[in-house]
């Protein structure tokens, strides 16, 4: 019996060790706790719509091309019913779109009436924005479709023509209620840029940027070990400043990561057609391309910088910059696209550095890229970069 309770005690020593190291190690803690927390948080607010019927129709904007009595009637009514705005072009309705100022458009085609007055619903295009939720376009295609019917059958009884003709046998009722015929849905970039929405298109860009930010590893270890050997005190001895060597780290690690670019371009556009599937479609604009890509490595770069010096240990480097970066993906869109967001939740994710990136290098990959919004994204991202190695810089200073 007192060996049972010296072996207890012993055990209980060590547990309460473990236990003194593991409240001393802060990091740690925060990918055990906020690490998951977070993303409960952001996956539940995610997924909260994937178990309901009550999706919200999305605010609308309508262009007619089809002038007709019966058109502008029917967007009346639409407009009665769910609200929205009518445009004059097709110009003023992208920007619309693109702005946020409605988050869907409904195209009325000047061939809605065919030769017999029936209206078609496959001369309707439904335009959204890459964030527009596949439920609430869902909604709206159905909506929209039931609307047409509607219009169709109120036409139908105005003349009762056609009823007569059920009657004798004459007319296929299918005409009149075919469910097959559902508006075309187009997302901006298709419009823009002629190609159609894939998978790959979205996702390859996401991971790539989520890859590019995990330079925290290889960087931690160099800069720590630099510094717990002596390193970086025995390079200041020779004259050379800590800006010097942070310059040094950013150039070496930034062209790290554009060899993992180039990498994961080739996986994309060149791997993944040969396994069978649709590839990454590389006929994009390469100034912008190459502009996004020194930004979001400038970030990822000077971000790792910063873990590196501010963390005493490598472990300490690794699980902090891996947690930092796995919640910066899951609130900017990487884990989750941003299309099955919230509102709310997408408006959070424009302020992670992440989230700039991957509105940047999606935009050079899914449309034509415009120079304000482009600009506004790499100048986001540099000044993040610029902050981050300043603060780096203080840190270093007051170590050495």
């Amino acid at each position: 019996m007192a060996k049972i309770n010296h072996y207890l005690h012993q055990t209980l020593v060590i547990a309460k060790k473990e236990w003194t190291l593991l409240l001393r190690n802060p990091h740690g803690l925060a990918v055990l706790f906020l690490m998951p927390a977070i993303f409960v948080l952001v996956m539940s607010f995610t997924l909260k719509n994937t178990l309901t019927t009550q999706i919200d129709m999305p605010k609308t904007g309508w262009l007619l091309e089809n002038d007709s009595p019966q058109a502008k009637r029917w967007m009346q009514e639409w407009f009665d019913k769910y609200g929205g705005s009518s445009y004059t072009s097709r110009d003023t309705l992208r920007h619309a779109i693109a702005s946020g100022d409605v988050q869907s458009g409904v195209l009325v085609l000047t061939t809605w009436l065919g030769p017999d007055g029936i209206p078609d619903s496959k001369q309707i295009e439904i335009w959204l924005n890459h964030k527009t939720q596949p439920a609430a376009a869902a909604r709206l295609r159905a909506e929209l479709t039931l609307s047409v019917m509607q219009v169709n059958l109120k036409m139908k009884l105005a003349t009762a023509g056609p009823f007569a003709g059920m009657m004798a046998g004459q007319t296929d009722i299918s005409k009149l209620l075919d469910t097959g015929n559902t508006p075309d849905i187009r997302y901006l970039y298709e419009i823009d840029s002629g190609r159609p929405m894939t998978a790959v298109q979205q996702t390859v860009p996401a991971w790539l940027i989520f890859g590019m930010f995990f330079v925290v590893i290889p960087i931690a270890g160099v800069l720590i070990q630099e510094r717990n050997d002596r390193t970086l005190d025995r390079l200041r001895t020779f004259g050379v400043s800590h800006t010097v060597i942070l310059g040094g780290k950013l150039f070496a690690f930034m062209i790290l990561n554009w060899i993992q670019l180039a990498f994961m371009l080739i996986v994309g556009g060149v791997l993944l057609p040969l396994l069978g599937t649709e590839g990454l479609s590389l006929d994009i604009s390469l100034p912008w391309f190459t502009g996004m890509t020194l930004a979001i490595s400038a970030a990822a770069v000077s971000l790792a910088l910063l873990i590196a010096a501010f963390t005493r240990t490598f472990d300490h480097a690794a699980a902090l910059g891996s947690g930092i970066n796995v919640i910066l993906a899951a609130i900017a869109g990487v884990m989750v696209p941003r299309m099955l967001m919230p509102p709310g939740l997408q408006t959070i994710s424009e302020w992670s550095p992440m989230g700039w990136a991957l509105d940047g290098i999606q935009t050079v990959f899914l449309g034509v890229p415009e120079t304000g919004f482009m600009l506004a994204r790499i100048g986001l991202l540099l000044g993040f970069a610029m902050i981050c190695l300043a603060l780096s810089w203080v840190r270093l200073q007051r170590r050495s």
